[in-house]
């Protein structure tokens, strides 16, 4: 195992929650991608920030959006996020969302939707660290969908 390997294996221990951040691209097309680095940064102003990796077939959707949103998804969205984490980021054939005044795609019945404005864009290493203000957000009470040790998982009871 390499080095990058092992970091990689390492960071795994540190379980997660899972997420799709969704935008439209410079044509009003629907992106979305999962993702489980985001992270709260601030209440005041609230932001959030959540990694791209420059590899991304949809990077430059997401580097020119203006607003995005961050649904984090419930312990029976499995599906979502192995959908969404396939390369074609664009796929929302057979996906159910509605739309967002913004544009943005929102995906329905998730444990919590942010609705941001991008704020800032870092270029960090080999992912590009998006830094969202939130202009609104909902929340629901449900399980939530984990990644840990490179699966999927639920709490247990």
């Amino acid at each position: 195992m390499n080095d990058v390997q092992a970091l990689r294996q390492c960071l795994g221990k540190f379980a997660t929650g899972v997420t799709v951040v969704t935008c439209a691209d410079a044509n009003g097309n629907p992106n979305g991608i999962t993702a489980n680095s985001f992270s709260a940064v601030s209440l005041e102003p609230p932001l959030v920030l959540w990694n791209i990796a420059k590899v991304s077939n949809s990077l430059d959707a997401y580097l020119s959006a203006k607003y995005f949103a961050v649904n984090v998804l419930t312990a029976d969205q499995r599906n979502l996020a192995a959908h969404f984490a396939k390369s074609d980021h664009t796929r929302f054939d057979n996906v159910e969302y509605t739309t967002s005044a913004n544009g943005v795609p929102l995906l329905p019945d998730t444990l919590a939707t942010f609705n941001c404005r991008t704020h800032e864009i870092h270029d960090c290493g080999d992912h590009y660290v998006i830094i969202g203000e939130v202009n609104s957000f909902k929340s629901a009470e449900r399980e939530p969908l984990l990644f840990f040790g490179s699966a999927y998982r639920a709490i247990a009871k």
